[in-house]
């Protein structure tokens, strides 16, 4: 059986949480990004718990329905709910950059759907060193008997999107959010009501 991460966009005003989108032509909450456990990043670990007290009539009307005013219930299904504000979202690029193997690069520039995964880069200062050593001695080679660290002219720099990545998901959660704070005017009642956008994870 799939475990989903699926994150929606909400905001916490007096302490109680709410939905805010977005939502489809017929008034269905729909979610940012939706990805099953094997392709998901570590984003859901930053996330915090969702207690009693915060929940609205409106969050629970789209995500514990299910629960027929049933206590019990409910708290199963609330488990399952967590929340982060926007603004502790992580801010880095999900353009990764550096030297990669060549090897890698080659097998993702034949099929990056089919080879989602690269060996992490090495870093600008580690690969003018590899290079300063193969001038001086000479590439290494490992006669086929031992495992030899790959040679500076096995990489090259390139830079790709990392999909999987939680910076990718968290900058489409971002993104999606600012679109729904302005048309809602959300920044106004930041202001004068003290409301703070977050992301909503729901989980199973």
């Amino acid at each position: 059986m799939s475990w989903y991460y699926t994150y929606y966009v909400g905001f916490v005003r007096d302490g109680k949480i709410y939905p805010l989108g977005p939502y489809d032509a017929e008034g269905k909450l729909c979610p940012v990004i939706s990805r099953s456990r094997s392709f998901a990043s570590d984003l859901h670990y930053q996330f915090y718990d969702i207690s009693e007290e915060m929940v609205s009539k409106e969050f629970k009307n789209e995500f514990l329905r299910n629960a027929e005013d049933d206590e019990e219930e409910e708290l199963k299904y609330l488990a399952y709910l967590s929340y982060l504000p926007i603004n502790d979202l992580p801010k880095g690029d999900y353009i990764k950059r550096g030297y990669f193997l060549v090897e890698d690069v080659e097998r993702y520039e034949e099929d990056s759907e089919d080879f989602p995964y690269m060996t992490p880069p090495i870093s600008p200062v580690v690969y003018a060193k590899k290079m300063e050593n193969e001038l001086k001695f000479g590439p290494k080679d490992d006669y086929g008997d031992e495992y030899c660290e790959p040679n500076a002219s096995d990489y090259t720099y390139y830079a790709y999107p990392d999909y999987g990545s939680k910076e990718y998901e968290a900058k489409k959660i971002r993104d999606v959010a600012g679109m729904l704070s302005n048309f809602y005017r959300i920044d106004f009642y930041e202001n004068e009501h003290n409301v703070k956008l977050v992301a909503i994870l729901k989980q199973g």
